[in-house]
């Protein structure tokens, strides 16, 4: 028996024990995560240093001041991502991990969840080797995006055993493979634009560095870029994507005008053939781009500036940051995180409807949704 049992030990689900054991100390909160220690996604994240926020996200300062309260000293780049201040994914693992055992927090690992079920007061909690009751249940064991971290899509299935629904689940905040011939260009990195268009609008576009791989393109706006590459209802994955094209811009400070004429001045200055791109992209690039426009400098410049390639697929589970879909956002409490179908019933975390762009903003959801659930859970 518990006061409050937390289904996945994560960033979402140690917050949430954290706050609730805060408001009542008197609790018994009880943490089951089924791999063999807490946080482990936490310390992938951000390149090994954890982009735990951004301050363009309004409940960032909320996250700021629970982290230090824990002890935990942080800093923010220029462009408002906030980092721990060591940059080190394992001092907000450790912070964390740390406040859990200060509270006395009970924290089951290895112990994997088979499945859930409501009683007449409370829940029953199924695992390999026996079960738990608790008066109120938080499901924040996280989505489907890196299962070798634990996210295998479990709180999708004990939350339609509970009678809620789960919205399409989509791999996102990850690399995109294009039907064109990249290999050539593989490991070549550019800052430049990614817009993606479909039926010829142009839906999403974002600056950053560009990195090309063995069958498409990757980097921080690529990732962005699909959250919007999305299979179209009645479409399948061999047709899915025929309506959409990418155009990579490697200058998005020049108009295509501008850039005509650069090009221009390099011809009458004998830099002809081969050598008109030299310096303005990498070499590779440059010699696929004139492959194509057969040296015209008209349709170089459009080139450079819109650079057309078809996706394929996104990188599937294994390789993406972020699950789009989940629990529906309609079916639980904003404030509260608890279920408007059940009561006692919490959800935290990538197991809600929520993904957000690269750059601390799902972390910061997952902080938030943490703290809202456990402070709810020990009223």
């Amino acid at each position: 028996m518990t006061d409050i049992c937390i289904i996945g030990g994560g960033a979402a689900g140690m917050t949430a024990a954290i706050c609730a054991k805060e408001a009542d100390p008197a609790l018994d909160v009880l943490i089951l995560e089924k791999k063999n220690r807490l946080g482990r996604k936490i310390l992938a994240t951000g390149n090994g240093k954890c982009n735990l926020s951004n301050r363009a996200c309004p409940g960032c300062g909320e996250t700021l001041d629970f982290f230090e309260r824990l002890g935990l000293v942080t800093r923010t780049d220029p462009a408002g991502r906030v980092y721990p201040y060591t940059e080190e994914a394992g001092a907000v693992q450790g912070a964390l991990t740390a406040r859990l055992q200060q509270l006395s927090v009970r924290a089951d690992t290895c112990a994997e969840v088979i499945s859930v079920e409501k009683k007449d007061r409370g829940f029953r909690i199924h695992l390999a080797n026996g079960e738990i009751e608790a008066e109120k249940l938080l499901i924040a064991c996280g989505g489907k995006a890196g299962p070798s971290f634990g996210s295998t899509g479990d709180g999708f299935r004990f939350a339609r055993s509970l009678g809620h629904r789960v919205k399409k689940l989509i791999p996102v905040l990850t690399a995109a493979d294009v039907k064109e011939n990249v290999e050539k260009l593989a490991g070549i990195r550019a800052k430049g634009a990614a817009a993606l268009y479909f039926q010829d609008k142009e839906i999403f576009r974002e600056t950053g560095e560009i990195q090309f791989t063995k069958t498409g393109i990757s980097g921080i706006c690529v990732f962005d870029l699909s959250r919007y590459l999305l299979i179209p209802e009645g479409k399948s994955l061999e047709n899915g994507f025929d309506d959409y094209r990418i155009g990579l811009d490697f200058f998005p400070d020049m108009d295509e005008e501008e850039l005509e004429q650069l090009l221009i001045r390099r011809q009458l200055a004998g830099l002809d053939g081969e050598k008109l791109l030299r310096y303005l992209v990498r070499g590779p690039v440059g010699a696929m781009i004139l492959e194509s426009s057969k040296g015209d400098v008209k349709t170089t410049a459009k080139l450079l500036k819109d650079f057309p390639l078809s996706p394929a697929a996104v990188r599937g589970w294994d390789f993406a940051q972020v699950t789009k879909g989940g629990v529906p956002l309609d079916e639980v409490d904003a404030e509260t995180c608890q279920s408007r179908l059940i009561e006692g019933l919490y959800f935290a975390g990538e197991v809600l409807d929520y993904d957000g762009p690269c750059g601390g903003y799902n972390l910061q959801h997952a902080w938030e949704t943490g703290m809202r659930a456990g402070r709810e859970m020990a009223k």
